[in-house]
């Protein structure tokens, strides 16, 4: 399957902040891997170049699509009538706008709780 995020770096991307923020006509995009019924609501990393949440609704009837959205709105301090579903709707594979902030700012935010790029462990071969 060939999906956007697929393509972007885990380091800046063009519009020159780190690659799972992107500028919008109305503000700034985040692309978001869910991982529904989980034991609490967190910012957990990044994961395949999309910064990963962990929410605890389940993944029925847009529960956990609406606290993902709602966790967004509390980190960026935005209203959540701010922070729209792009795409994703039936995927865990999300891409959510905040409308009225800065690629710039949306990526700082991420930065201020440690999530700014995807982090790969080294393997060692023992010599």
């Amino acid at each position: 399957m060939n999906r956007p995020w697929d393509a972007w770096s885990s380091e800046q991307n063009s519009d020159g902040v780190i690659a799972f923020v992107r500028n919008h006509p109305e503000g700034a995009t985040v692309s978001v891997v869910v991982q529904p019924k989980s034991r609490k609501t967190e910012l957990v990393g990044v994961q395949g170049g999309a910064v990963k949440i962990k929410v605890s609704a389940p993944p029925v009837e847009g529960a956990a699509n609406k606290e993902c959205a709602r966790f967004l709105a509390d980190l960026t301090g935005s209203a959540k009538n701010r922070v729209v579903l792009l795409q994703g709707e039936k995927s865990r594979n999300k891409v959510f706008l905040i409308k009225g902030i800065s690629a710039e700012k949306l990526a700082s935010v991420f930065q201020a709780f440690g999530v700014a790029e995807e982090r790969h462990s080294s393997t060692s071969n023992g010599s």
